[in-house]
């Protein structure tokens, strides 16, 4: 049978017992508003009953705390995480296109008390009502330079918007390399923190505030990208039921693993070389993804990081859609041509092309082409246009990506195979508004002088005769040159207008070389002509006939001031609904990520509710923990009073 003073062996059992239970409790409330932490329960069970001589065979030996564990739900910690990255995804979408849509609105602003809308719509229409003051033959010097003021300052909007854009392009490649940095140092930390875990749990009991610790980096790395965790006890192979305290945590990010328990492995950000940009107007060294060798080397494997796949999500996609995003308008085509023999310069001849106009092409004239799934360098291009009107595109290759040169015997292999210069990416982002801007100034400056210098809608550009013969004149009946051209901003003064013009083919086709003029001019270099801008009396007014035939009449400006309303001039539309065009854009976008962004908000409000239902610390329920553990330690005070009152009366009053 139990010793006589078993009974204080049980109480004391108790009193260790609950006042862990109560510590317990203290820390939870010490750490109600601490983030990350989660609440922490004592289990308690019996302890191990004791076999004793007597009828009743065996008799309990109190109570003990068996472990103090973290209250998680690793199914609600699971939905936040892919709940994360998609909020993650449409919250930076959404704050990016604000940014992006407050260029391109139009602002109102008082002056003197009058409001006044200040943007596209209205430097349009004060070029055009200036325009409109040329007519008459009354027409001055200074209402010469007004117009050509009013012209300018359409074009310096569309060089301010582009260069925003520009800058936001840049702005954005920094964010991503920060956010790589970030997920390195995430995955750093979290294998070392596993590593401090299994050491602390190998010799019993919980790192709780270790896992908190890791789990709240989890949270963090979800809203940049999608995360996927899996934690799995270790085994003794020898013993299979033997409990090691080790486990294995391996966290995945887009199914590649990040983190394997104790190693961990690394991003790199590895700008593009100046051959390999993808549009003309990116800027310098933007980064693409790859994994490194391993965590301690700096150098790039060939495992890209896909931001583009339809499994990735979290802010890390949105900046590189918002980056590199080009509405699926990137050029795409087949091969259908190559060198005849293996003596001639290596090339491709790509046709069925998603580029039918030379005004649409943003590609550089140098860079990097893919070739059924292989990168080439290209050092030039060619588009010709057939007779049926169908278009093909000739690259002149230079070599492979390893750097090694194109060799011709490789490129049989390529006919009808897939070619394409960078991704297509389904999304609007500074590449296609950038393409769109070009697009539009490269048709209305192309409009434009064709009528100031040849009086036609249309020119043939392969033609050198038509191309001589300019009809505009100025008033004192010089012959005037481009009144729109693209300024060289890298060396200073105009390209000439007269050198990047097309040839026409043998067979009737029309080649246009990868430095066309109109494919040359771009939003960030477009400007009103030097001559015009110091000599207003410059511009054209008429005909060279009107002038000589003494004629008052000003045709020319008379057809200039239909282009304002002209239809077709950017896409099937009028050249004044040109802002409304890139303003419904990018509202709809901003609309629907707005949108996303609220109702994943609401989504993730009811997770979080969820998950802390678990794991958060309720006071209301601390405290009555604190009374129920308090009564309960105040029992086992009584019983170990209670049994002193026993034993005293058992060896001091018991006489023999």
């Amino acid at each position: 049978m139990p010793s006589t003073f078993f009974g204080l062996t049980i109480a004391d059992s108790g009193l260790r017992t609950y006042q862990t239970a109560v510590n317990t409790t203290a820390n939870n409330i010490s750490n109600e508003t601490t983030k990350g932490y989660s609440r922490q329960e004592a289990t308690m069970v019996a302890s191990e009953a004791m076999r004793v001589w007597a009828k009743y065979g065996s008799t309990g030996t109190g109570v003990e705390v068996t472990q103090i564990k973290q209250q998680r739900n690793e199914y609600y910690d699971s939905k936040y995480w892919i709940n994360q990255s998609k909020l993650g995804q449409q919250n930076t979408k959404a704050e990016y296109l604000r940014q992006m849509e407050s260029y391109l609105k139009e602002t109102e602003e008082t002056v003197n008390g009058v409001k006044k809308t200040i943007g596209f719509t209205t430097i349009f229409g004060d070029m055009f009502n200036a325009l409109d003051t040329l007519k008459p033959t009354t027409a001055t010097t200074t209402t010469r330079n007004a117009y050509v003021s009013s012209a300018q300052s359409l074009a310096e909007y569309f060089n301010s918007v582009s260069t925003q854009l520009s800058e936001l392009q840049s702005e954005i490649n920094g964010v991503i390399a920060t956010k790589v940095e970030q997920i390195n140092s995430i995955g750093q930390k979290v294998a070392s923190l596993t590593k401090q875990i299994n050491i602390i749990e190998q010799q019993g009991g919980y790192a709780n505030e270790l896992r908190d610790e890791r789990n709240l980096l989890i949270d963090e790395l979800s809203v940049l990208v999608p995360v996927e965790v899996t934690e799995r006890p270790v085994e003794n192979s020898n013993y299979p039921d033997m409990y090691t305290g080790a486990t294995t945590y391996v966290v995945k990010i887009n199914g590649q693993k990040l983190v394997d328990t104790y190693s961990y492995e690394k991003l790199l950000c590895v700008p593009r070389k100046t051959e390999g940009r993808v549009n003309s107007m990116d800027e310098e060294g933007l980064y693409d993804i790859f994994w490194a060798v391993n965590a301690s080397s700096d150098e790039p494997s060939s495992m890209k990081l896909e931001l583009n796949s339809n499994s990735m999500d979290g802010a890390l996609k949105s900046l590189y859609q918002l980056r590199d995003g080009n509405n699926k308008s990137g050029f795409e085509g087949t091969v259908s041509g190559i060198p005849a023999n293996a003596s001639e310069a290596p090339y491709v001849v790509i046709s069925k092309c998603t580029i039918d106009d030379p005004k649409k092409i943003n590609m550089p004239s140098y860079g990097m082409i893919t070739l059924d799934n292989k990168d080439y360098y290209y050092k030039d291009f060619t588009m010709t246009q057939a007779a049926d009107g169908t278009y093909t595109f000739r690259f002149e290759l230079d070599k492979e990506y390893d750097g090694s040169p194109a060799d011709v015997s490789k490129l049989n292999k390529l006919i009808d195979k897939r070619a394409n210069v960078g991704e297509s990416i389904d999304f609007m982002g500074i590449p296609y508004y950038q393409q769109q801007l070009n697009e539009f100034v490269r048709n209305f400056a192309q409009a434009y002088n064709n009528i100031a210098m040849y009086n036609r809608d249309e020119v043939d550009f392969s033609n050198p005769a038509e191309l001589a013969d300019i009809v505009g004149v100025n008033k004192d009946g010089k012959q005037s040159n481009a009144f729109f051209v693209a300024k060289n901003l890298v060396e200073g003064g105009e390209y000439d207008y007269s050198n990047y013009s097309a040839t026409r083919n043998e067979d009737g086709s029309i080649t246009y070389g990868s430095n066309y003029y109109y494919s040359y001019l771009n939003a960030q270099n477009f400007t009103v002509c030097a001559e015009a801008l110091k000599d207003p009396d410059s511009i054209s007014q008429q005909t060279k006939e009107e002038w000589t035939n003494g004629i008052d009449s000003y045709g020319i400006s008379m057809k200039l001031l239909g282009l304002k309303d002209k239809s077709g001039m950017f896409r099937g539309g009028k050249a004044a609904d040109f802002l409304q065009c890139l303003l419904s854009d990018i509202s709809v976008d901003t609309q629907k990520a707005e949108i996303f962004t609220k109702n994943y908000e609401n989504l993730n409000q009811a997770i979080l509710t969820q998950r802390m239902s678990v794991s958060s610390v309720d006071s209301d329920e601390e405290a009555l923990n604190l009374v129920k553990f308090q009564n309960a330690y105040n029992l086992s005070s009584k019983l170990v009073q209670v049994l002193q009152e026993m034993y005293d009366r058992l060896i001091l009053q018991t006489g023999v």
